[in-house]
């Protein structure tokens, strides 16, 4: 127990003075499988966007509990994290409205509601982390591309898509309204 200890503090103490620390480096690791994410919805290869969704969400796991477990919060992360998640679940919501899957004005005020969220957090000082209202959006959205991508092919998994999709653009604007409450309240 006290080798743990002693590990973990040894750990925490040298990640902490690189803003490219390992839960940095697994949200840029989501940045770079876009491309292939965008290749394989292009070629219409949905098991490869399947599990490349996996993936992304289980490093988005990881780089919240790393970076929670072991204080390794920095601002490079506040913006990367949430930047990650949005660029790799609106390309494939973006890929669902071309292919008539979700309505396009509900993508469109997705995106508008981003690009807000987005310029509040280059407007403040810590980046504005994410809320945990914002990580349960995030949560059903890639609970809905996994359902929408998924191999198997069950009427039941394409209904859940739908309700998870609806469930997280509610969330959009209820975040957003909470996000434009503390940034008030910062100014």
């Amino acid at each position: 127990m006290i080798l743990y200890r002693e590990i973990n503090l040894l750990i925490r103490n040298n990640l902490q003075k690189w803003a490219l620390n390992i839960p940095n480096l697994l949200s840029i690791s989501r940045l770079f499988l876009v491309l292939p994410l965008i290749l394989f919805l292009e070629i219409n290869r949905p098991f490869y966007v399947f599990t490349l969704i996996i993936v992304a969400g289980t490093t988005d796991y990881f780089d919240g509990f790393i970076a929670r477990k072991f204080n390794l919060k920095t601002r490079l992360g506040a913006i990367l994290d949430p930047l990650s998640d949005k660029v790799f679940y609106l390309i494939p919501l973006v890929y669902l409205c071309k292919n008539n899957l979700i309505p396009f004005w509900s993508l469109t005020l997705i995106l508008f509601r981003e690009l807000i969220i987005s310029s509040l957090r280059n407007s403040t000082k810590d980046g504005l982390p994410a809320s945990q209202l914002g990580k349960f959006k995030t949560f059903f959205f890639f609970i809905s591309l996994v359902a929408f991508f998924s191999p198997l092919k069950l009427s039941l998994l394409k209904n859940l898509a739908f309700v998870f999709y609806w469930i997280g653009f509610l969330l959009t604007f209820l975040t957003l309204f909470g996000y434009l409450r503390i940034k008030k309240n910062l100014i």
